[in-house]
């Protein structure tokens, strides 16, 4: 009787939770209907700019290289369709506010920015040339994150809550190992072949700490990233990189009002006497509105795209590089390729210019797009533009442009290979009791499976299979870079560099942005005027729908259920994840403080 009992119960509360998904999901497409109605067929917000606007510039959220539609969430679902801007069109939206009669100023509101360095700069350029147009820049924040402040310095006036925080504790990096868990506490192993003393990608899981090599890269790249957020700094304050360096050293600038006495800020005040301020910097009266809009519905806006013939194709290549079609977060080399190829074969497009932003990945996946970008090289202009991230894989998709564009802090370079195979004997053996046993009618039959050590000949066999990847890595740089042989041995092994570094070294050419990259595309294409073309295409938000409830689905719950624990779980799943192809990547979780 129970057992009808429990049967039923089943049924019942199955029954229920399909009509509730099916009642859900007819909500979401009203929602999302209603939502798609706010936008105008060319994609962009209907927006009414007003005249004496401020321009509000919040950016506390993981600025993705291109507009998208913002993730699923059933909390606000009218979020869902509308679109986010990405770092081009943000940076596009200043350019166009510095002329625009329409904006009267900006107001940077502060808190927490989760973006890097090579980032932050392109944004702080752009508002500086905002700045020469005579507009003002306000900036304010209660908690104010390091990398929120580097960009909030160059305003004409920077303020913060008298009873705020500000996180001025110097550049650094911090590296997460997990040899201990592995071995220690699951008794599993990680097998390790590598090319290049500075690869340190495989030490996360073989080490305890970084090695000798790894330390001397990793100090090396973040001194030139201190350089830069000094002297910029410094300049913008009044002060000596020296002094302000000092004030790092001692956290002395933690507390707002402490701050104020060094010359970091200009005042402590309440966010009413901010907009009081806003008010009289607008001429407005105290008692009115301030008429106010976004920075992405601006964007969204005044996006615009020249009405031209001719064409330039950006292909966007964002994420980490995987074999066969990849997704919206990854760069598939199948996928890819074919993209590649119909440009190469399509005669209305003029110039291609690709924008990477990506540690690598699969070397497999890197040489099949190196190639069909070669091809392409051959019958139009190929130019590159570096964002955060151009390294190992990534860099090898983009050393054989006709140029090469980083910013100046790009993580760019590792010019190396690796694979890891787990060995999860023990593991499977002591922890959880399971044994296995095998027939092998050749003598290496089963050296791809994941429950036992390779023999002295079978790793000897694999190392030669890395180093002969590492050769043509490297071939493809000296041949692309139109370097010695020994001049790439050089810079090679693995080791990063940031883009300053990268050119002085003859890695890139420039150090330019998105912009520039098209604007020399443009100039080998011999073109006055043209528009631009986005690649690969995006999802809609009908095909995002579906989705959130696959793969990106679980990810976000496990994001949601992990919280600030989920990098560290999505670093130990690469090793499945590679099962065991050769790799041209960073070292997972680089984060510069």
């Amino acid at each position: 009787m129970n057992f009808f009992k429990q049967v039923l119960a089943t049924i019942v509360g199955l029954t229920i939770f399909q009509v509730i998904s099916l009642i859900m999901v007819f909500v979401f497409i009203g929602a999302l209907v209603a939502s798609i109605d706010e936008i105008d067929t060319a994609g962009s917000a209907t927006t009414t700019i007003d005249s004496n606007s401020l321009l509000v510039v919040k950016l506390n959220y993981d600025i993705q290289e291109r507009n998208g539609f913002a993730a699923f969430d059933w909390s606000n679902m009218e979020s869902f369709a509308k679109e986010k801007a990405g770092l081009q069109s943000l940076l596009e939206a200043i350019a166009f506010a510095k002329t625009d009669d329409r904006i009267r100023g900006i107001f940077m509101d502060l808190s927490v920015m989760p973006n890097g360095y090579a980032t932050i700069d392109a944004l702080r350029l752009a508002l500086k040339d905002f700045k020469s147009s005579g507009k003002f820049i306000l900036a304010y924040g209660e908690t104010i994150d390091q990398k929120s402040y580097y960009l909030a310095s160059v305003a004409d006036k920077f303020y913060a809550n008298p009873e705020g925080y500000l996180q001025l504790t110097g550049i650094g990096s911090q590296l997460t190992f997990f040899r201990g868990l592995l071995e220690d506490k699951l008794d599993a192993e990680v097998q390790v072949f590598k090319v290049g003393n500075y690869k340190s990608a495989v030490e996360p899981f073989i080490q305890d700490s970084m090695s000798t090599a790894n330390r001397e890269q990793t100090a090396f790249l973040l001194e030139g990233v201190k350089e830069d957020f000094l002297n910029n700094i410094a300049e913008e304050r009044g002060m000596s990189p020296e002094a302000f360096n000092q004030i790092l050293n001692d956290l002395s600038a933690l507390e707002p009002k402490s701050a104020v006495e060094l010359g970091l800020l200009d005042a402590v005040k309440y966010f009413d006497e901010v907009l009081d301020e806003l008010k009289d910097l607008m001429e407005i009266d105290r008692s009115e509105d301030i008429e106010s809009l976004t920075i992405n519905d601006y964007a969204m806006a005044t996006a615009e795209n020249a009405n031209s013939a001719n064409k330039i194709a950006v292909i966007y290549a964002e994420g980490n590089i995987v074999d066969g079609e990849g997704d919206d977060t990854s760069i598939g080399g199948e996928r890819f390729a074919k993209e590649i190829r119909k440009l190469r074969n399509d005669e209305d497009i003029d110039a291609i210019v690709l924008r990477v932003n990506s540690p690598g990945g699969s070397a497999l996946a890197s040489e099949v797009m190196w190639r069909e970008l070669d091809l392409a090289k051959a019958v139009k202009p190929v130019v590159v533009s570096m964002g955060e991230l151009a390294a190992s894989g990534g860099y090898y998709i983009a050393c054989n442009a006709d140029k090469i564009f980083a910013e100046e802090n790009t993580i760019t370079g590792s010019i190396g290979v690796f694979a890891m195979i787990p060995n999860m004997q023990s593991f499977m053996n002591n922890k959880l009791g399971v044994t296995f046993d095998e027939v092998n009618l050749n003598d290496h039959a089963t050296m791809n499976g994941i429950t036992g050590p390779f023999t002295d000949y079978e790793a000897q066999v694999i190392q030669r299979s890395v180093d002969n990847i590492y050769e043509t890595f490297t071939t493809r740089v000296s041949e692309g870079r139109g370097m010695s042989m020994e001049s790439v041995l050089e810079v090679a092994g693995g080791r990063v560099w940031t883009g300053e570094q990268a050119l002085e070294r003859g890695l890139v050419d420039e150090i330019g942005n998105l912009s520039d990259a098209i604007v020399y595309a443009a100039s080998l294409a011999n073109l006055d005027d043209y528009r631009l073309k986005e690649y690969p295409e995006m999802k809609s938000p009908f095909e995002q729908l579906f989705s959130e409830f696959g793969l990106e689905a679980r990810q976000a719950s496990l994001k949601e259920a992990l919280g600030p624990v989920y990098p560290y779980y999505e670093e130990l799943q690469q090793i499945t994840l590679m099962n065991g192809r050769v790799q041209a990547r960073l070292p997972m979780l680089i984060e510069i403080y």
